[in-house]
């Protein structure tokens, strides 16, 4: 019986071992110097990412400010005020999830700062450019701390009525009649305290140019052989001949494919783009893009950019000889990173672990109801967490984009990726995204909650390219 109990007990210390979470912090202190506030933690051996978080007396809830490598282990805030108290939460975050949290508080001496309250300035429409056959787009010059009251008319001294409020000094005006030339108005609010309304402006006043970059999204590729040797044809397959025609009629029509990132960086104001950029996108992963795929793009010098489902690449190549068995075998990280070196195809993230399409419920990388964006930017902060550190082990390399599985999202997804660290969004052919298939930006607008969110149209077998893209 006591070896029995003994054999229990040591089954049970190794289970507990196995996939157990970090340890809570020992250590985390804060003092004042220089008007800051200076944070230090302990190291631990088992800290991937350090995750801070600070909440003031009058803050209903822990605000995220600071995440870390796992070497560093101290944080300066600056943005603290005399005779305020605050509360510092740090996280330790691991290989098998998030420690519990150690708190530690500072109260700042001194008067208490009590902020003027000034109303803020009357808003300057910059521009309202017809972006499209859909929409316009409305910039107003940034204020500091400000929401927007966006507000239409169908004259210039009618009646206006308030189209929107946003946090963001941009207004995408989408399905409005085209055959009226809209006035709008803008209104600041800060602190409660409303600006007055701007002079109206005009749809075509300052009006910038505008560029179109459609999107087409693939997934798998597969030859009648293929068939033969057991590999499915799902409804997203296309044949490896259908990719090739697809290939040639963009160099035929004038398409030049780019990068995610060679988007980012125009929106960013630098570099240039060619007269008609197009993207390629692959989802998933397979192994039909290594052996199909990636020798066509070489062959016509174009570029793709193929999203990455984390524990599907991970499981590959944990066991490459079972894809002999598979009717859907996925590429390695052997295989990603000699694509990726190439230059022909540039990885983003599908997730690590959101990629299937009923889980805790929701579906994909999407919000369910009753989500909150505490709750669902913890959730995304891990995932980018963790496929960026398999990015960086095996293709040296940081996703700049993340794919949306199933192509589901909302508004408050996009805000919680794009927080965690992406810097675009690739959706679904979906007019909740962009009215138009074909994704078109202002460059002086830059990357904001409405562009950095792409609308792609999948590509299915059967049908002529044309049937896919506007041109």
């Amino acid at each position: 019986m006591k070896r029995f109990t003994a054999l229990l007990l040591l089954v049970c210390c190794l289970l507990t071992a196995c996939g157990q979470r970090p340890a809570a912090p020992e250590k985390l202190s804060v003092s004042l110097a220089d008007g800051a506030a200076v944070i230090q933690w302990a190291q631990s051996a088992e800290a991937e990412t350090y995750r801070l978080y600070r909440r003031g007396l009058k803050d209903t809830d822990y605000k995220f400010i600071f995440d870390s490598g796992g070497d560093e282990i101290t944080y300066t805030d600056h943005f603290i005020h005399s005779g305020e108290t605050y509360t510092y939460k740090l996280e330790i975050i691991g290989k098998n999830g998030i420690s519990d949290a150690l708190e530690s508080s500072l109260s700042v001496p001194g008067e208490k700062i009590v902020p003027v309250r000034k109303a803020p300035v009357t808003p300057v429409i910059d521009y309202v450019t017809p972006m499209d056959v859909y929409t316009a787009v409305v910039a107003v010059r940034p204020q500091e701390n400000c929401t927007y009251e966006f507000y239409r008319a169908a004259s210039e001294n009618g009646d206006y009525s308030l189209v929107t409020t946003r946090d963001e000094p941009f207004l995408y005006d989408e399905h409005i009649d085209k055959s009226i030339n809209w006035y709008y108005r803008v209104r600041a609010v800060r602190d409660g305290i409303e600006s007055e309304l701007s002079a109206p402006q005009k749809t075509g006043y300052n009006a910038k140019s505008t560029f179109g970059v459609p999107v087409l999204m693939y997934h798998e590729f597969v030859t009648k052989e293929d068939l033969n040797d057991g590999i499915a044809f799902d409804e997203y397959a296309v044949y490896a001949d259908e990719f090739e025609s697809d290939l040639q009629w963009m160099q035929k029509n004038g398409y030049t494919t780019i990068t995610t990132n060679q988007l980012i960086e125009y929106l960013n104001g630098k570099g240039k783009l060619p007269e008609k950029p197009i993207i390629i996108t692959i989802d998933d992963g397979k192994y039909g893009v290594y052996k199909r795929a990636w020798p066509l793009l070489k062959k016509y010098k174009m570029k793709a950019v193929l999203s990455l489902i984390g524990y599907e690449i991970d499981s590959a190549t944990t066991a490459p000889d079972a894809r002999s068995k598979s009717d859907a075998p996925y590429c390695t990280w052997q295989e990603l990173a000699e694509m990726s070196d190439s230059g022909e195809i540039e990885m983003i993230s599908h997730t690590d672990k959101q990629h299937y399409f009923s889980h805790d419920g929701r579906c994909g990388a999407s919000t369910k109801d009753g989500d909150t964006m505490a709750t669902f930017l913890a959730i995304a902060q891990k995932d980018y967490s963790d496929i960026t550190r398999s990015f960086r082990t095996h293709l040296h390399t940081t996703p700049v984009a993340m794919a949306y599985p199933y192509s589901e999202r909302t508004e408050l997804s996009d805000e919680a990726w794009l927080q965690s660290g992406y810097k675009l969004l690739y959706g679904g052919n979906y007019e909740n995204i962009r009215i138009s298939r074909t994704n078109y930006f202002i460059r002086e607008a830059g990357l904001n909650k409405k562009s950095a969110v792409l609308r792609r149209v999948a590509r299915m077998t059967g049908r002529d390219i044309t049937s896919w893209i506007d041109y």
